[in-house]
């Protein structure tokens, strides 16, 4: 059952005392990242052409002796252009390459289309994914993680890679930061662009695809996932049923700011779209409550795990509606 953000008789002078509590909750479950006093660094590995677009491969540092691998594809056009990250889904070693690739993943290819349209776009590794994962098991991988940071989680770690991501774009000649940052994903991508978006007010326009899957009736994602993704919140619910937040509170915390889901109906990996229109329908109400109706959306679509041509197109509209046009 999808409970309720706020009461009847909550203002909006009592939101951000409210909104404080639920993110408490969220970020503990993530658990405690390592102290990072350092400033955005990064390396630049490779420049290379790829649908006509220059793509910089870079590496830049997360924490303590973690450094993550990106690609930044630049637009035609000169001068500062917004900036959105594109974040890959559930695919391999192939991790950040996973939305640069129009002809093999035409339907996730963000970060070239993205570029076409004149933004920069950053598609950075999922911790697990891509070069942290080239020539290990990826179960090896997150055995690995946990034995270094037993009080930390990989949904946090991979939280802290994005946000390090926008860190570095700030201090970028070449990107306009003036109005925020945008984030799209699909999948595993659409999971982490709703956290991104939740946890880093930077995020002014987000697309989250396949990302809202409710706690509480999405069962085969908290056996598969949140296992490993999140181990205090699936602890929890295996000891008495209750979780400790769910994505209707996830989403409210992203109110005021522009947040576009797509969710199918026939989505093979989270099939109750009842549920997800129950965590909309809640989140909404917070979005009335700071006044900005506008900035949520929802459409629901019957193409499956995917995003198709006419999907995207209208990802892109919203993300220039409020990134670029701000």
């Amino acid at each position: 059952m999808i409970g309720n953000v706020i009461t009847s008789d909550t203002t909006a002078e009592d939101w951000p005392a409210v909104r404080t509590k639920i993110l408490a909750r969220i970020v503990g479950t993530m658990g405690s990242a390592p102290a990072n006093e350092r400033a955005a660094e990064s390396q630049e590995l490779r420049r290379y052409k790829a649908y006509g677009l220059e793509h910089v491969h870079i590496r830049y540092h997360v924490v303590e002796d973690h450094w993550n691998e990106a690609v930044i594809v630049l637009p035609e056009q000169g001068g500062p252009a917004p900036a959105v990250l594109t974040i890959h889904g559930t695919n391999g070693e192939t991790g950040k390459l996973g939305t640069l690739n129009a002809d093999n993943l035409p339907g996730r290819a963000y970060g070239i289309e993205l570029a076409q349209r004149g933004y920069v776009t950053v598609s950075p590794d999922q911790y697990g994914f891509g070069a942290s994962l080239v020539g290990k098991k990826q179960q090896d991988v997150f055995n690995n993680f946990y034995a270094r940071w037993p009080e930390w989680s990989l949904d946090g770690m991979r939280t802290l890679e994005q946000q390090r991501a926008i860190d570095l774009l700030e201090t970028l000649d070449y990107v306009d930061g003036t109005g925020g940052f945008g984030v799209i994903g699909n999948s595993l991508g659409g999971r982490a662009a709703l956290h991104l978006a939740a946890m880093d007010e930077r995020i002014t326009a987000a697309v989250p695809s396949c990302g809202l899957s409710p706690v509480c009736s999405n069962v085969y994602r908290l056996q598969q996932h949140d296992a490993v993704l999140c181990p205090a919140l699936t602890a929890q619910l295996r000891k008495d049923g209750k979780a400790i937040w769910d994505y209707q509170e996830m989403l409210a915390l992203c109110a005021g700011r522009a947040v576009l889901l797509l969710e199918p109906f026939n989505d093979p990996y989270n099939p109750n779209i009842a549920s997800v229109m129950e965590c909309f329908d809640a989140a909404r109400c917070v979005y009335e409550l700071v006044a900005a109706p506008e900035k949520l959306a929802i459409y629901v679509h019957g193409d499956g795990h995917d995003t198709i041509e006419d999907v995207r197109e209208l990802a892109y509209r919203w993300i220039d509606r409020h990134l670029r046009n701000r």
